[in-house]
Order: structure tokens, then C-alpha cells, then sequence
């Protein structure tokens, strides 16, 4: 009984030692004492690690060991460090399939936020995963499906059969099988089959990189169609998915007398440039790549694209112009600024526009709804993930609160606009990843949201 007791309270103190060597390492790493956080994960009393905001860089070169000995765990604990500084040494080894896996889902998701450096982390992923032979390595699967088979020649199975025949040939599954059940009747049976099916790192990667191109803001649909020609080969993806200027003149010949979607039309044009004009124009069509003009801050020399819709010239990317006092990157990365632009809040966003352009107005915004079929289904137009017709490509960049807690980027798209309501809330739009219509809400002035800014001083 004595030696249950005693061993007990080693117990105890071993966990006890545990639970403090963990709240220690939380507030080091919260307040950026690397050499508090080397001593602690050094000292092997860790319970699980912990990355807070750390970079990359930082957790891989404090986390190394324990990412490579545990990467499901270490990427469950750590997924943007694990995939940005992780990922292509763990997709390197034929162990480690399932964190492999997750890290290629991890950054398509980012890539299709928009993010450049994600497509860049990517394409070292997809190099080391392809150059590793177990991911290569298709398995046989069985799998449940129909078949056409011949009916019996004769008796009483023959006349079931046909009956069948006559059956099966108004379904469905006849719609892309030409059934003739006097000639050659046939029936519809059950059949289990054996396939070869990718990897799931393989199939990750096949998957993301087929649909990436169309499904991306326009800014980085380039490098999708670029990742997806690189590696078509060694993950089977099919001529027919890969976007490409061979792409486009099918794509036009498709549409040969018919209208051309603007969207698809925009998307190809900014993945290809100049290079798709003249496809245009030999097939026939009298519309072109549209014309952007570039506008230079004086102030930073940022360039912005800007274009005419519906009679007014509109910046089409977020303004991206450092205001210390008044906005911020989404989580103080500035990366995010890059591919976002800056959050502002309201009296920033104000005064943040360049000389001879203006924060856009409630007016300013109704009238480009209106323009573009209402407030009601405006956004399938307009966001970066729908048609994108005007080419006003708005991205989910997120938003914060007025202590700066970032949310929703990858879902929301946040505007402020230049007019308050009678509370002195700040009127502002909204546009959703999954939804069609431009929303007009009322936002805490103090709170950050991001700025497209309009020609013509105010």
C-alpha cells in the first residue's frame, strides 16, 4: 500500500511538472522569448507543442525533432508553421502521408484565398511528393457499379430480360448508352469491379491543381494553370484539365457565334496577357482582353489597376497604403497586406485614398450594384470566386475588431464606405464566399475593414 502511495505521488509530480513546463512554454512563446522556448522544449518536458504566432522559420528550427518523429501530431498542433516550413522535408518521407496529405489541402486553401506565397510553398511540396516513390504507388480497390450485359439468347430468361430492357432504356442510366431492345436488348446488373486508385497524396495534389485555376482569385490563377501544365504528367491529370492557351482556343472555338463569358474571358486574360487577343481575334470575335489603366501613388509608388464600370472609374484591387495610425495587415502579416491590401478603419479610410480619387460612397456603391443586376445577385459579378464579370475581382480578405482581432478572411469581404448612419455607426458592404448578394450593414467606425477607392475628389 505504502509503494502504491509513493508511486502515486511521483505520479503526480511528473504530471504536475508536465502542466507547468506547458503554461510556461505558452506564455514564452506568446511573448517571443525563443531562448525561454529552445530551453523548455530542450528540457523534454513537454506534453505537446505549441506555436502561438511563431513564423515558420521559428517553429521549424525550435520543432524540427518533433515534427519529423510525430508530423500528424505536429501538424495538428502547428498546420500554417508545419506546411510553410515543414512542408516539403515531410513530403519526402514515404512515412508520413497522411501530414503530407494535409499540408497540400492546407495550402490549396490558401493558394485559392489568393495567396502567392502559399502556391510558391506548394510547388517545393509538389516536387518533394513526386519525387517520393510510396506516394507514386496506386492501390487496387474494388468498387460497386453497372453494367450493360447482353440478354440470355433464349427461354424464359430472354423474356424477363427484355422486359427489363424497356425498363432501364427509359432510365437515366440509358442516357449515354444507345439501347435497342428489339435488335439488342440488354439489361442494367449490379457489378463489383477492381480500380487502381492515386495515392491520397497524389490525388491531393491532382485534384487541387485541376480545379485551382477556376476556382482562385484571378491574381494567382496564372501559377494554378502553371502548377497543373508542371505536373500533369506524373499525376495523370488529363489534357482536358489543363488550362492553358491550347485551353483557350478550344474554349473560343466552343463559343464560335455566341456571346463570351467575361469572367472566364478576364480569368484568361490575366493569366496570359497579351498572348490571348489575337486567339480572339483569329476566331472570329470582335472582343478583347480588357483595358486596365494603372495608376501610381505618388505617395509609396504602389501601382492599382483601375477600370470602368458603369461609367466610373473604380480602383479593382483593395488600397494597400500604410496608414501607422489608422490600419493594419490581417494578422500583422504583411503578406496579407500584399495579397489583400490594408484593413482601415472608417476616419483612416477616409483620408487614405491618393489625390484625385476618393473612398467610395454609399452612392458610388449603389450605383455598381445596380449595374451589376441588383444588390440582391450583384456579388456573382462582382467577387473573386464568382463570374467576376467587371473584372472588380472582390477578395475575402477578413476583417478586425477595434482591438485588432482578425476573422472571417477566405469568407468575408468587408467595405467601408464614405457615409455614416445616424448613430455614427459607418455604413460599409459585405460580399460572401458563398453567397450572391452585396450587403449594406451599419460597423463600428473603430473597427477595420478594407478600402476601394473611387475617381473624382469628393
Amino acid at each position: 500500500m505504502k509503494n502504491l502511495f509513493i508511486a502515486s505521488l511521483v505520479c503526480s509530480a511528473i504530471l504536475a511538472q508536465g502542466s507547468f513546463a506547458q503554461e510556461a512554454l505558452r506564455k514564452a512563446v506568446d511573448s517571443n522569448n525563443w531562448k525561454k522556448v529552445k530551453k523548455i522544449v530542450n528540457s523534454g518536458e513537454l506534453e505537446e507543442i505549441y506555436c502561438g504566432k511563431m513564423s515558420a522559420k521559428n517553429a521549424t528550427n525550435i520543432y524540427g525533432k518533433h515534427f519529423k518523429q510525430m508530423p500528424d501530431e505536429a501538424f495538428a498542433a502547428c498546420p500554417s508553421q508545419f506546411a510553410y516550413g515543414f512542408g516539403p522535408k515531410v513530403c519526402s518521407m514515404a512515412n508520413a502521408a497522411n501530414a503530407c496529405s494535409g499540408v497540400i489541402k492546407y495550402l490549396l486553401a490558401d493558394g485559392e484565398k489568393g495567396s502567392a506565397k502559399a502556391l510558391k510553398t506548394l510547388d517545393e511540396v509538389a516536387k518533394a511528393a513526386t519525387k517520393t516513390k510510396a506516394f507514386g504507388k496506386q492501390s487496387l480497390v474494388s468498387v460497386d457499379t453497372t453494367v450493360w450485359k447482353p440478354c440470355p439468347k433464349k427461354g424464359a430468361a430472354r423474356t424477363k430480360c427484355i422486359a427489363q430492357c424497356k425498363v432501364d432504356a427509359n432510365s437515366l442510366m440509358a442516357i449515354d448508352h444507345d439501347v435497342n431492345c428489339k435488335t439488342k436488348p440488354e439489361q442494367m446488373v449490379d457489378k463489383t469491379i477492381k480500380v487502381y486508385k492515386p495515392s491520397p497524396v497524389f490525388a491531393s495534389l491532382r485534384e487541387g491543381l485541376s480545379e485551382g485555376f477556376w476556382k482562385a482569385p484571378m491574381s494567382v490563377a496564372g501559377t494554378y494553370a502553371a502548377l497543373a501544365g508542371k505536373y500533369a504528367k506524373v499525376l495523370s491529370i488529363p489534357d482536358t484539365a489543363v488550362t492553358g492557351l491550347h485551353y483557350v482556343k478550344s474554349w473560343a472555338a466552343k463559343h464560335k457565334g455566341a456571346s463570351l463569358p467575361g469572367g472566364q474571358l478576364f480569368r484568361f486574360c490575366t493569366a496570359w496577357k497579351g498572348k490571348v487577343d489575337p486567339i480572339l481575334s483569329e476566331a472570329g470575335f470582335s472582343a478583347r482582353c480588357p483595358v486596365f489603366k494603372n495608376f501610381v501613388d505618388k505617395r509609396d509608388k504602389q501601382v492599382y489597376k483601375v477600370k470602368e464600370i458603369g461609367g466610373v472609374d473604380w480602383f479593382v484591387e483593395n488600397l494597400n497604403y500604410n496608414d501607422p495610425d489608422g490600419s493594419i495587415c490581417y494578422d500583422r502579416d504583411d503578406a496579407n497586406c500584399k495579397t489583400f491590401g490594408r484593413l482601415y478603419t472608417q476616419e483612416a479610410a477616409k483620408k487614405a485614398c491618393p489625390a484625385g480619387y476618393h473612398l467610395a460612397t454609399d452612392a458610388d456603391w449603389k450605383k455598381l450594384e445596380e449595374y451589376a443586376g441588383g444588390a440582391r445577385s450583384a456579388a456573382l459579378k462582382l467577387k473573386s470566386n464568382g463570374s467576376d464579370d467587371y473584372a472588380f475581382t472582390a477578395m475575402f480578405g477578413g476583417y478586425a475588431n477595434k482591438t485588432g482581432v482578425c476573422t472571417t478572411m477566405g469568407e468575408g469581404a468587408y467595405f467601408w464606405t464614405a457615409d455614416s448612419e445616424e448613430d455614427s455607426r459607418g455604413k460599409a458592404r459585405t460580399m460572401f464566399s458563398s453567397d450572391k448578394d452585396v450587403g449594406s450593414i451599419s460597423v463600428d467606425p473603430s473597427f477595420y475593414l478594407a478600402v476601394r477607392c473611387v475617381a473624382g475628389a469628393e
